[in-house]
């Protein structure tokens, strides 16, 4: 019994003779988030995202956010840091840079900041600490991830947690430009439905769309640069824009109206773009019947109004320029 007491006085004793801060608690938990936010640009062009923090105290030992260290990684062949720039939302007072560099080279940004004076920082939502300037270098999309040696302090460094790392999203858009035009039909009053084939110069085909009921169309999004234009319909002789149609970035090129000349329906499945004693043959042979294949303008019937269409225009091939008076 005496041994135990003893034992009981000592342990007591060495207590006492701890100093106050060996119990001196770490910091509460509070709920944290560091993010970065998606941006936009066109290649060549530059946009900003920034880092973002997030914290959340419960009401009881709330802990006062004081530095925080960010670590980021990117594609640096889809974007470039032009510059990290601190900011002003998450600290209000005298900011002290710890780090700010970044590697273009290996896609790495590291940034670090704390606050010397200013108002206390318990709670804050989306709060800013650094701007980031992108530059575009090719169209594509790469992830700016936070890396798992991102840290938070508090006034005594102690480390507060960091719950949530959100990744930003940087897409990188081509530079593109739009087409815009018309067709009309011949002997039509609806003229939905004529293809618009845009190409390269060698034939590859590059975007496609169809016209509303007007007649109207456009292509957005195109890459800049030179290419051909045609306009097709079945029954029609096609038409082409063959030079000149030049998109340039953030333009719409008029490509104006153009006529397309009704009567092209031989040989079947695909007439030939001629419109010659073949097509005059295959109306008149189906005046008035089922078959609908000859019926040029879409009324519901092969008649005279497209046979006389075939007949004025015999003799003419496509692809026609691109006008309203070929």
């Amino acid at each position: 019994m005496k041994h135990k007491k003893w034992m009981l006085a000592l342990v007591m004793a060495t207590l006492m003779a701890l100093p106050l801060s060996a119990f001196a608690a770490g910091p509460g938990d509070p709920d944290t988030t560091v993010a970065v936010t998606d941006t936009f640009m066109n290649v060549g062009a530059e946009a900003t995202s920034e880092i973002r923090v997030t914290i959340v105290n419960g009401q009881t030992d709330p802990v006062e956010l004081r530095g925080e260290e960010v670590h980021l990684t990117f594609d640096p062949t889809i974007v470039q840091v032009v510059s990290v720039t601190p900011s002003a939302g998450l600290f209000d007072g005298t900011l002290q840079i710890g780090q700010n560099q970044f590697d273009n080279a290996a896609g790495t940004i590291d940034f670090a900041v704390a606050q010397s004076d200013g108002t206390p920082v318990f709670n804050a939502t989306d709060a800013a600490i650094a701007t980031i300037t992108w530059r575009g270098l090719a169209a594509g999309e790469t992830t700016v991830a936070v890396t798992g040696n991102t840290l938070m302090s508090d006034p005594e460094g102690y480390a507060i947690a960091v719950d949530s790392a959100v990744s930003g999203i940087v897409v990188v858009n081509e530079l593109a430009g739009c087409i815009i035009g018309s067709v009309h039909l011949q002997g039509r009053y609806a003229h939905s439905g004529a293809s618009i084939l845009v190409t390269e110069p060698d034939g590859t085909p590059v975007a496609e769309t169809l016209t509303d009921a007007a007649g109207n169309f456009e292509l957005e999004g195109l890459p800049l640069g030179t290419y051909e234009v045609y306009a097709r319909m079945y029954g029609y002789l096609d038409a082409v824009k063959a030079s000149g149609v030049q998109v340039v970035a953030g333009e719409c090129y008029d490509m104006g109206p153009v006529k397309l000349l009704g009567g092209d329906v031989a040989p079947q499945p695909e007439p030939d773009d001629i419109i010659d004693i073949g097509d005059i043959t295959y109306i008149a042979f189906r005046f008035r019947g089922a078959d609908m294949t000859a019926d040029v303008n879409d009324d519901g019937v092969v008649n005279i109004l497209d046979l006389t269409m075939a007949a004025a225009n015999f003799g003419r091939r496509g692809p026609l320029p691109w006008s309203m008076t070929p």
